[in-house]
């Protein structure tokens, strides 16, 4: 080879070889990556909550230990102790999504039923979880797909159902392994979050959320988005009034729910409002806004269903109060997303109410408490089961409210807007400009 320092020009032999491009993660490591990335930080979100509980009965007192370490004693684990802080946030994280906590006894003790088989079940979603894995998979799929851009829509929804897949595997296979075995004198009881359920929840929410970060990231757009803003003009708006509208009042109300539970439930109740507090804030919204919620089977104490009127009479007076201001607010919201330019037709008058009453039947799904038992052997009675939230009628009343907001974009908001403070009327402005 001739030397490239003599002055003459290389030949093509001697030409520098480019360096080979720096390795990159196979895609299918990418999807899996989202999915343990995302079960590791809601298990650690579980971890936090669940050390918030523990801090609770602590300063709750010896009392409240005591009851919670004799429910946990008979499984093996005490709640003040290091196996609750690594059990228990695994339980959390799998009924986050979407599993189902059981509860099965095998006793002597219910051989007067026939029955050598009882099975206890709960499904509720820990809505703060939730969101902590969702926005985690959001994420996580985002930076997948800017890591490795991928070329279509279906190859999207292939990788993303991969991050379905591993998470469904990795939040099963843990919640089998940290289950809960003990034995007694009467028989055998064996606690689990493994369930049906959480396969389908993990496979859906890790399917669908990671495939919304990727598509987010991709920048293209979807045709039913498309498609749904020509039926309904102003949908991307609607939805943000929606959403503002909803945190506004459960910030208000969770704020006073919080106060209640302090002052009456002691620290116990109030670090366990991570668990409880955007439940319950889910059901004050829908009990506040003239809808109710309901008892469907369960033998729970209490009048159902419990609506405004179950409160004494300055407490109905003021959600009422507060209601009537945020759905003022709302109009306001919406006349400024909108601009001043009044829209004509029946669509226009459609978006709103189409929005409210998807917001309240999304509400209904995501805020319901289910319970049930099942006695299998014998001749006893077979299994039965019951649900606690908002009343199924709830959609149709939000989508009231909706047209209430709407009206009011019409007669109220002009006369209002020009109250609206400078920057705030900016950031609406500039969300529409968007």
């Amino acid at each position: 080879m001739q030397n490239q320092d003599n002055g003459k020009p290389a030949g093509p032999d001697t030409l520098a070889l480019p360096s080979p491009p720096a390795s990159s993660s196979p895609r299918w490591w990418l999807a899996v990556q989202s999915a343990l990335i995302a079960y590791g930080l809601t298990v650690g979100a579980a971890l936090v909550t669940m050390a918030l509980v523990v801090l609770g009965f602590f300063l709750g007192g010896a009392g409240a230990l005591n009851v919670m370490n004799d429910s946990a004693g008979s499984m093996g684990a005490r709640l003040d102790g290091p196996s609750a802080l690594a059990i228990y946030p695994f339980f959390l994280a799998a009924m986050a999504l979407g599993g189902t906590t059981v509860l099965t006894v095998s006793s002597t003790a219910y051989a007067s039923l026939g029955a050598p088989l009882v099975s206890v079940w709960v499904g509720a979603l820990p809505l703060l979880l939730t969101a902590v894995a969702t926005t985690s998979l959001w994420r996580l799929g985002r930076r997948a797909e800017r890591k490795s851009a991928l070329e279509s829509d279906g190859l999207r929804w292939l990788y993303a159902g991969v991050t379905g897949l591993a998470l469904a595997a990795v939040s099963v296979s843990l919640s089998l392994l940290v289950s809960l075995r003990g034995t007694t004198d009467d028989g055998a009881a064996f606690l689990t979050a493994a369930s049906p359920s959480l396969v389908a929840g993990a496979v859906l929410l890790g399917t669908a959320a990671s495939w919304a970060g990727r598509k987010r990231e991709a920048g293209t757009g979807l045709r039913w988005i498309g498609r749904a803003e020509a039926a309904l003009p102003g949908l991307r708006a609607a939805l943000r009034v929606t959403g503002c509208h909803y945190l506004a009042y459960t910030f208000a109300v969770g704020t006073a729910l919080f106060i209640t539970a302090l002052l009456h439930g002691g620290a116990a109740v109030a670090f366990a409002a991570p668990l409880w507090l955007p439940t319950a804030s889910a059901w004050a919204f829908a009990a506040g806004h003239l809808s109710a919620v309901a008892n469907l089977g369960l033998p729970l104490p209490g009048d159902y269903p419990l609506t405004v009127g179950n409160l004494p009479m300055w407490a109905s007076a003021a959600v009422g109060v507060l209601g009537l201001l945020l759905a003022a607010a709302a109009s306001v919201f919406w006349f400024l997303s909108r601009g001043r330019k009044e829209p004509h037709g029946r669509r226009a008058w459609l978006t709103l109410p189409v929005v409210f009453g998807l917001g309240g039947a999304a509400l209904q799904i995501l805020s319901l408490v289910a319970a049930g038992q099942g006695i299998a052997g014998g001749n006893a009675s077979g299994p039965g089961a019951g649900i606690v939230g908002p009343a199924w009628w709830t959609f149709l009343v939000m989508a009231g409210w909706g047209v209430v907001v709407e009206a009011g974009s019409r007669t109220l908001a002009p006369q209002l807007a020009h109250l609206v403070p400078r920057r705030i009327r900016r950031f609406v402005i500039g969300a529409r400009g968007n």
